[in-house]
């Protein structure tokens, strides 16, 4: 803007005169367009003052004299001042959106759930679920086995972080009977070397139980997840290490498997076999159950791609219950019907609980290289049990065992993994994709104590079950699954005077999970 001086043309004078009125016309004109936001408003305005300060100058420069022009100073000031003043109005709103704007959380929707992050991605949010609706039909087991729907799983649940480090889960389940908040933690995931996980979660024994709920390769997992707990309240210690110059992964919950080497070591309450203690049930006693875990992928970021992916591990857990612990009952896999129940004693017994010391020990392994997946694990579960016979109070060393091996195939060529399968393409049969198929293969074998039918009567619980199985899962996409199973059990003792009949069951299972 430039000086103006003190004298003005006649000209300038009489532009003056003529416009005596034109704030009252632009506030008008403000007020008539109530649509318009501030900033528009003040930008408005100020091209407005800045073009009369330019035909007031334009006139200024033609000099010709003029009488007295003093009373046209005070309004040159006037609007230059309004200007500098809208100027400055407006980059303050400038400097106030920006900061706003870095600010602002950021809200992503896609296959992996609704997230809601922070500016600076200290702090997030995931809002994930999933649903399993299942139909099982039987061919065999007798006239008591009865086909069924089923609503598997119908969970919400929120994950995510605070202060990049401070990671949480809170998971309802709206299907199950009893036990309807089968996760709820705090982990504090501070260094890849060393976290501190504390709530209820899965105890780091089987690891096909450690497998994500909506991971598996079959509907249910087979005889050796049943010999460890399902979920327990406790603490935990965890972290993971990487030998190899690519710097360990930091990674938050129950299970590693980002990296060369993993350990978890908790104290839990203790929930026996196949336990998962619902969200309000006290602990009974003073006794707890130390488990841990050690797990390595010996040849990750080795060159081999066909060795990356093996991975080689062992878990244990040592426990004294004090007599109040429960025996839950043993049942078949996919079928889901019990083969050993503690509860059905011979005459003159009570039902035998758990009652001194218990071990357990978990070999296991899994490798994955391409479309290939295998997988293997075995238990031995020793337990003391104490109860009522017809002779007394009897006690006695239990020691179940139960294994099996599984493996898998994806047709369709995408990488076999521990987690679910990403399909190349998702199914879309109008522009001939049909998503992933992967075949599986499991058998698995579990052996009863013969000591346990001191209690448990011999014809109505078998001593011995081995189930075969195969089945085909249908990847739609990255969150819908179609599985189709279909599994044969048999088994040694459990009826009178001879073998359970032979179980023959199918099973299918539409999953959406995201």
């Amino acid at each position: 803007m430039k000086n103006f001086k003190l004298a003005l043309l006649p000209s300038a004078i009489f532009l003056v005169l003529l416009t005596p009125n034109v704030h009252a016309a632009n506030h008008h004109a403000v007020a008539q367009n109530t649509s318009e936001t501030k900033t528009e408003a003040l930008e408005r305005r100020l091209r407005e003052l800045e073009s009369r300060l330019e035909k007031l100058d334009a006139v200024t420069n033609l000099q010709q004299p003029i009488g007295n022009t003093a009373q046209s100073v005070p309004e040159i000031k006037k609007l230059t001042t309004e200007v500098h003043l809208l100027q400055r109005k407006l980059e303050v709103q400038d400097e106030v959106a920006t900061s706003n704007a870095q600010k602002a959380p950021i809200i992503e929707a896609g296959d992996g759930g609704f997230k809601i992050s922070s500016a600076d991605k200290k702090h997030q949010v995931r809002i994930r679920g999933a649903v399993q609706a299942d139909n099982r039909t039987f061919a065999g087991g007798g006239s008591s086995l009865t086909d069924t729907f089923a609503l598997k799983q119908a969970r919400v649940w929120l994950e995510g972080y605070v202060f990049n480090d401070v990671y949480f889960k809170i998971m309802p389940d709206f299907a199950a009977s009893g036990n309807i908040l089968p996760d709820a933690y705090v982990d504090y995931a501070y260094h890849p070397s060393a976290g501190l996980l504390v709530g209820k979660f899965k105890t780091p024994l089987s690891l096909e139980r450690l497998q994500g709920d909506s991971d598996g390769t079959f509907l249910e997992r087979a005889f050796p997840s049943y010999l460890a707990s399902n979920r327990d309240v406790g603490v935990q210690v965890h972290g993971g290490f990487n030998f190899t110059g690519h710097g360990a992964e930091k990674v938050a919950g129950p299970i590693d498997t980002k990296n060369q080497l993993t350990y978890q070591f908790g104290v839990f309450n203790g929930s026996g076999d196949d336990g998962s203690l619902a969200y309000d049930a006290p602990d009974t006693n003073n006794n707890k159950e130390f488990a841990g875990r050690v797990f390595s992928h010996p040849f990750q970021h080795s060159g081999y791609s066909w060795l990356e992916g093996l991975g080689l591990g062992v878990a244990g857990s040592y426990s004294q219950p004090n007599g109040t612990q429960v025996l839950k009952n043993q049942a078949t896999p996919i079928g889901r019907n019990t083969y050993l129940n503690y509860s059905s004693v011979i005459a003159g017994a009570s039902a035998p609980v758990a009652n001194g010391e218990s071990t357990r020990i978990y070999p296991q392994a899994y490798w994955y290289a391409g479309p290939f997946g295998a997988m293997a694990e075995y238990v031995v579960s020793t337990q003391h049990l104490s109860g009522g016979t017809a002779k007394g109070v009897k006690n006695v060393k239990q020691t179940n065992t139960a294994w099996q091996v599984l493996g898998s195939y994806v047709v369709t060529g995408e990488d076999n993994s521990f987690g679910s399968i990403k399909p190349i393409t998702p199914f879309s049969p109008l522009d001939g994709k049909w998503g992933a198929w992967q075949l599986a293969a499991r058998y698995s074998q579990l052996d009863v104590d013969s000591d346990t039918f001191l209690f448990v009567d011999p014809n109505k619980s078998a001593n011995q079950a081995r189930a075969w199985a195969i089945g085909a899962n249908w990847y739609l996409n990255s969150n819908a699954l179609i599985r189709a199973d279909f599994e044969q059990v048999s088994f040694e003792g459990g009826a009178k005077g001879g073998n359970r009949a032979t179980e023959q069951v199918f099973g299918t299972r539409f999953q959406l999970s995201f």
